[in-house]
């Protein structure tokens, strides 16, 4: 074991820097994969979120990181109204639309305005419209915190997830309800 700055590592036979071990060993934990959304002054803008968590019922807050500085965070870093769509083990391809640069995403991928105005992508598992709360500096990255507005339940399919530097599906079937089970009696 060797410790490097404070973190403690075992990089073996591999001759990784604190950085590359770092990531490495945080991509063995998977992440949720959702494309924040908002209108921003040129438009409709959206960013890839693998870092979004579920923070707080009372308020509601949600949250996630964004790496200062961002490209694709600053257009639609002062918008009064997101979209955070929680994307489909079926919507990797999504994922990758938008984080590509150059191109309009918003003319490619299917949506429609939310509730408060920001892009809701088709296909997601689920939906999550927010206000701005806060913003706090954390090392390289900032903090977005955002305040739940409205919440809406989208297909019945598994959330797509990063992991180990790909994409997967996480795929539980929903319990039957009450009313499927006297179906079938």
């Amino acid at each position: 074991m060797a410790i490097v700055g404070n973190l403690m590592e075992d990089r073996g036979a591999a001759n990784l820097d604190a950085a590359d071990h770092f990531k490495a060993v945080m991509s063995r934990s998977p992440t949720p994969v959702t494309i924040v959304t908002a209108i921003g002054e040129s438009g409709p803008q959206g960013i890839v979120i693998g870092s979004f968590v579920s923070v707080s019922i009372d308020p509601p807050l949600i949250g996630f990181f964004v790496g200062r500085p961002t490209r694709m965070w600053q257009p639609m870093a002062e918008a009064d109204a997101y979209c955070v769509s929680v994307l489909a083990e079926d919507q990797a391809a999504l994922s990758i639309l938008f984080a590509t640069q150059g191109i309009d995403r918003f003319e490619i991928a299917e949506w429609e305005p939310a509730g408060n105005g920001a892009p809701r992508l088709a296909g997601a598992v689920a939906w999550i419209e927010a206000a701005p709360y806060s913003v706090t500096e954390a090392g390289d990255h900032d903090l977005i915190l955002l305040e739940v507005t409205a919440l809406r339940p989208g297909r019945d399919a598994g959330p797509l997830v990063y992991h180990r530097g790909g994409y997967a599906g996480v795929y539980r079937p929903s319990q039957p309800s009450d009313h499927d089970s006297a179906d079938r009696s």
